[in-house]
């Protein structure tokens, strides 16, 4: 029953129809019901880029033929049959019409998860959800406990099916941020490759990526507690505008001011255009890249998360050049066009490809 009632209410709201109380009910059902609620993202994920003229006409024809099977049993709803196709189709579609798509693409989408998450043998089934992004893309999601999860180019975010009745634990690799839901009796926990954080209901960004040379969590509002994996009972307690940075490998360089230990320290946030608001390590969230004394090749690394794109130095001497800017509207040939004004570079651009030379 329940199962039912979410497709209804799922229905109701991409068809733009569902009440206060209708979104809140579906809210608490998806809670109940974790399960439901990774076919119940992708089906609202579906539904917002459905805007595809081909994926609106296999939802309207489906819908069409259900009307006409009813009209041929004699259930008075729609136009008579014998004036569907002579109908001229209006701007606007109807709410009962919007309605009846919206169901007969969630039943497409639930029958196809359903077939991804239940309908695989036992050998290819998975105990865990998975949301990840290419280079080049972004998205955001919500977690079945209420929690918001923005995450950033080339990301992987996975949780468990018994997250938000077991516990609300996540494995992050690449970078997101969270606007945790409180809940004092069940701590939400960031699994990364050498860091756990560790919140009861806050704001906060995690970078993790594997090839960069430093993991960091940056808090913003709340309270978090950062631990490394080999050392869990040596927390870290971060105050709001502070950030913690883990070494990845013996050989990645850390500042100056690490004095108490090789492993870690603890640093205030940057910003950037003398404003308190616009944080450095949180700037992707506004869809800019911001680069303070950054060397080519560590920059080199962010512009291809954000563009989708390979970058291959020739020179050596050339990936040690060092950069500070702004990327926010600049497409990836525009700012290579940009950074040549501060630094003597050639480049070529083969498809996905850039290979930067002298």
């Amino acid at each position: 029953m329940n199962e039912h009632r979410i497709w209804e209410l799922m229905a109701k709201k991409l068809a733009g129809e569902a009440a206060v109380a209708e979104l809140q009910e579906l809210e608490q059902l998806l809670r109940a019901n974790p399960d439901l609620h990774f076919p119940a993202t992708v089906l609202a994920a579906y539904w917002k880029k459905s805007v595809d003229p081909a994926a609106k006409s296999i939802a309207e024809t489906a819908h069409e033929k259900h009307i006409l099977r009813m009209q041929q049993q004699g259930i008075p709803i729609g136009l008579p049959a014998a004036e569907v196709a002579e109908a001229t189709p209006a701007v606007r579609i109807p709410t009962y019409r919007r309605y009846m798509i919206a169901a007969t693409i969630a039943g497409m989408v639930m029958a196809a998860c359903w077939w991804m998450i239940a309908g695989r043998g036992p050998a290819e089934r998975s105990d865990t959800y998975e949301v990840a992004t290419r280079n080049g893309t972004r998205t955001q999601l919500q977690l079945p406990d209420g929690t918001r999860v923005w995450l950033n180019a080339g990301s992987k975010l996975t949780y468990g099916h018994a997250f938000g009745q077991v516990n609300r634990e996540v494995t992050l690799i690449g970078e997101a941020f969270f606007d945790v839901t409180k809940n004092a009796e069940q701590p939400f926990i960031i699994h990364t490759a050498k860091m756990d954080v560790k919140v009861l209901g806050t704001q906060f960004n995690v970078k993790a990526y594997p090839n960069e040379p430093t993991t960091e969590a940056t808090l913003i509002q709340g309270s978090i507690e950062a631990s490394l994996k080999d050392r869990p009972r040596e927390a870290i307690r971060l105050k709001p505008h502070e950030k913690v940075l883990i070494r990845n490998n013996p050989e990645a360089s850390l500042p100056a001011e690490d004095t108490s230990t090789p492993a870690l320290f603890i640093q205030t946030l940057s910003h950037y255009n003398n404003n308190a608001d616009a944080i450095v390590e949180t700037s992707w969230m506004e869809n800019k890249l911001v680069f303070r004394e950054e060397s080519f090749a560590a920059l080199a690394k962010r512009m291809e998360r954000r563009y989708g794109v390979t970058i291959r130095f020739e020179d050596p001497a050339t990936a040690a050049l060092q950069f500070t800017g702004i990327f926010e509207k600049e497409t990836v040939q525009q700012a290579l066009n940009a950074l040549q004004l501060i630094a003597a570079f050639d480049y070529t651009i083969e498809g996905t490809q850039i290979i930067i030379n002298q």
